[in-house]
This record gives structure tokens, C-alpha cells and sequence, in this order.
């Protein structure tokens, strides 16, 4: 399995979230993209995971839709993959789960174990997303364009972290030294409320690193094209029709 499905399904897996892979890529509500090497299941069927390709978006399009975001509800999350990625703090003891320490400033190495091992901090994520979906299916039929899909997805929505440091290691046996704020911190799991404030000092081995950065897209929701096609079929063609063109990804189905 690649580098990029593993940390797709282990985000499906561990977050119940479909992952913006790579963390960062640009990407908004209202786009329309593809994953050319996402495959799922027994036979294989193309899935969102992975790497994504626009093909479009509503706005070029000339579709019109509401948006909404959730900035005053912000969450974070906090994980490392099971078995794989182990914790060293500076006095090589292993980091304990305890609420309300005080600042403790220290190094922490990261050992990696696995090939495509996760390490995932995203501190106040927020999200953005399409109003009402209904809405917009019969503003889509409404345009009275012949629209080929082709088997693409809508975003329907987009989860930003306002700051994030995510790591994934590309070798069996790798290590990275984090140094600063170490308070609070756990490896496993989802720790919500605990603020940590680390810089990689060194690191052995090979990694894709998306070092500490400020709105950091990571999580999306999606609505598959079902048809092939989003048409006007004739004048007596009522937006009612449009039932089932849109269905959601279930985040369920991607975990292999």
C-alpha cells in the first residue's frame, strides 16, 4: 500500500475524517476533484483517497451557493499511529498523559517504526462548508448545462487548522527531535484542549514533514457525482429529478 493511502486510511480509521493529502494542498469548498489513485475493496472501485486533482469548481461553473464556517467552535486533534511510533521526552522516560501541567520545556524524540507511521498535530481546526445542499442540486439543474462528471467529487466542506505540524515517515526505522513546550502532550489517541508548541531540531531517516504552519487544510467532506452527466433533460424536467445525483462519502467505506 503507498505512503499516500495509508495515511488516507488511517485518518478515515482513527479520526473518522476524510484527509487533504498532502496537509496544506490548496483546496475549497465548491471544488471538484478526482483521486486518480484512490482504489477501495475487494474489486478495487475508485475512492477518495490520497492525492486529488481538480477538475473544476461551483464558481467557474457560475453555480451559486451559501457558505458557512464554524470559527467560533474550534477543535483539536492530537495522535500518532498505534504500535509504530514511540516517545522519548529529554530525560528518556516515557511522556505521561496528565491534565493541567505546568509549562515544561524539553525535547522529545519520536521513533518510527513502521514505514508510512503518522504523527498528526492540529490545534483549533475550523470548517467551512456549502449551506444547503438541496439548494444547491437545483441551482445546478437550474444553469440548464450539459456537465460531465465523469465519477469526480464536490467538496462540500473543508477543516483548516489554524496551526499544525504533521509528519509521516517514508522508512521502517526513522526518528525526529521535537524541542519547546512538551506540556500535555500524548502520542496516541485524540487530545482536545492541551496546547503544545514544538520545532523539529533534527531528524534520521526519511519523512514527508509539514513543519508548524498557520491554516493548514486537512480534512474534507464530499458528495459524489453519481451521474455521468447533470443536465436539463427537457422543459418539463423538474428539479425534483435531481434526487440521489449527490451522495455523500461515508467515511466508513474507505477503511480498508
Amino acid at each position: 500500500m503507498s505512503l499516500q493511502i495509508k495515511y488516507s486510511t488511517e485518518i478515515a480509521k482513527e479520526l473518522g475524517k476524510i484527509a487533504v493529502y498532502l496537509p496544506g494542498e490548496i483546496i475549497e469548498v465548491g471544488d471538484i476533484i478526482k483521486f486518480p489513485y484512490g482504489k477501495a475493496g475487494f474489486l478495487k472501485k475508485e475512492a477518495p483517497l490520497g492525492t486529488f486533482t481538480k477538475i473544476s469548481s461551483l464558481k467557474n461553473l457560475d453555480v451559486n451557493y451559501s457558505e458557512d464556517d464554524s470559527l467560533g467552535n474550534k477543535h483539536s486533534y492530537k495522535f500518532s499511529s498505534k504500535n509504530s511510533v514511540k516517545s522519548i521526552t529529554s530525560a528518556n522516560s516515557q511522556i505521561e498523559v496528565v491534565d493541567e501541567l505546568p509549562n515544561a520545556n524539553g525535547e522529545i524524540t519520536l521513533q518510527f517504526t513502521s514505514e508510512g507511521s503518522i504523527y498528526f498535530h492540529a490545534l483549533e481546526c475550523y470548517k467551512k462548508q456549502i449551506g444547503d445542499i438541496t439548494k444547491l442540486e437545483n441551482e445546478i439543474i437550474s444553469k440548464s448545462k450539459v456537465l460531465i462528471w465523469d465519477n469526480t467529487y464536490l467538496v462540500t466542506s473543508v477543516t483548516y487548522a489554524s496551526n499544525a505540524l504533521i509528519m509521516q515517515s517514508r522508512s521502517k526505522n526513522s526518528e525526529i527531535t521535537l524541542a519547546g513546550n512538551i506540556n500535555g502532550l500524548k502520542t496516541q489517541g485524540i487530545d482536545i484542549g492541551v496546547s503544545a508548541e514544538l520545532n523539529i531540531k533534527n531528524q534520521n531517516g526519511d519523512f514527508f514533514i509539514k513543519d508548524w504552519s498557520k491554516n493548514v487544510s486537512v480534512f474534507m467532506e464530499l458528495m459524489k457525482f453519481e451521474k455521468e452527466t447533470f443536465q436539463v433533460m427537457n422543459k418539463n424536467f423538474s428539479p425534483k429529478e435531481s434526487k440521489d445525483r449527490l451522495i455523500p462519502v461515508q467515511v466508513n467505506s474507505l477503511i480498508i
